[in-house]
């Protein structure tokens, strides 16, 4: 385990270190700071290991201290971190936890739905000041019949669509270069253009990753397109929307938003989406946070667990394609 004493007590409960322990030789020294140093001591003659947050790099250097490493199993997101030129030379498979992070960042998603349709904000703040019923009750927008648009369909945007799934929905519509008719039929969605999405949409959701390809891909023209009434929900990063023409829009009071994200993190105290009134804003909680950290952790046991026993990996990282990921 080249995961520090920190994350390893965040992601790694006793339940999962006692799976591992009573499946295979555990080797793991839980240091404050991860280094080279003590990741080569605590890698050497491993098959197998599990990175996290704040690991090391996987240089040639450590791996040569470890000629038998055929898997990682990465108990976090990006794997972005933890790859070197030396680790995809060696052809050693890395698998992720990105999908344990995915379920909290849907439900998180889910709930932003529910809560910003029935305008909980307004409904709170007019019971705590001592009244009832706002006039926002006139303008809640109910699940039953609604649209709703979701930008990606990675983990997060999966998971989405099926929790969805569960309303009486007008149309989930999707938005995904690398979504294809077929997918998408799987699917049980629509594949649309974000004109389309952003013009119609009651609910829009951002779950795209953060890459060059994405980067200020929700322009302000985007942003103006969102219908009246509508509620713009970011769980994923902010450098994929323009987040000045975002605030300016908002500032009009014709649309909702729920915001977990702002770059740079942490936001300015005196940033604009702190004390709008039709803005929830949130300081990126939607994914791995406190006991839905523990998934990430049993994600990662599964993976090695399965590499053991000769089992299928269930979420392998096409290395080949690390330039599309976050």
């Amino acid at each position: 385990m080249l995961v520090n004493s920190q994350w390893q007590k965040k992601v790694f409960d006793s339940i999962t270190l006692d799976v591992l322990s009573r499946k295979l030789e555990l080797i793991s020294r839980p240091a404050e700071k991860m280094t080279p140093t003590n990741a080569m001591e605590i890698i050497a003659g491993a098959d197998a290991a599990i990175t996290c947050w704040e690991s090391v790099r996987l240089e040639k250097e450590i791996l040569d201290s470890a000629p038998n490493l055929k898997l990682v199993a990465h108990a976090a997101g990006s794997v972005k971190s933890v790859v070197s030129d030396a680790f995809i030379r060696r052809g050693i498979i890395i698998t992720t936890a990105a999908p344990a992070i995915g379920i909290g960042v849907a439900e998180y998603i889910l709930g932003a739905i529910l809560m910003m349709g029935k305008r909980l904000k307004d409904m709170m703040r007019s019971v705590e000041s001592g009244g009832w019923r706002p006039k926002s009750e006139g303008s809640a927008l109910e699940m039953f019949r609604a649209k709703i648009g979701v930008v990606g369909a990675g983990f997060v945007g999966r998971h989405l669509i099926k929790l969805l799934k569960n309303f009486d929905l007008a149309g989930i519509w999707v938005h995904d270069p690398y979504l294809n008719p077929e997918e998408a039929a799987l699917l049980g969605v629509e594949k649309k253009s974000l004109e389309e999405i952003f013009s119609i949409c009651d609910y829009i959701s951002i779950c795209a990753p953060s890459t060059p390809a994405t980067k200020g891909m929700i322009t302000k023209k985007l942003i103006g397109m969102i219908r009246d009434n509508a509620v713009f929900i970011n769980a994923a990063r902010s450098a994929i929307v323009d987040e000045s023409a975002l605030v300016d829009e908002l500032k009009t009071g014709r649309f909702l938003a729920m915001i977990d994200v702002t770059d740079p993190e942490p936001a300015a105290p005196d940033h604009p989406l702190r004390n709008m009134p039709n803005v929830i804003f949130t300081p990126h909680v939607a994914g791995a946070i406190n006991r839905n950290l523990l998934r990430n952790g049993a994600f990662a046991a599964r993976e090695i667990i399965n590499f053991a026993e000769g089992k299928p990996l269930v979420y392998p990282v096409d290395l080949t394609g690390l330039d599309k990921m976050a």
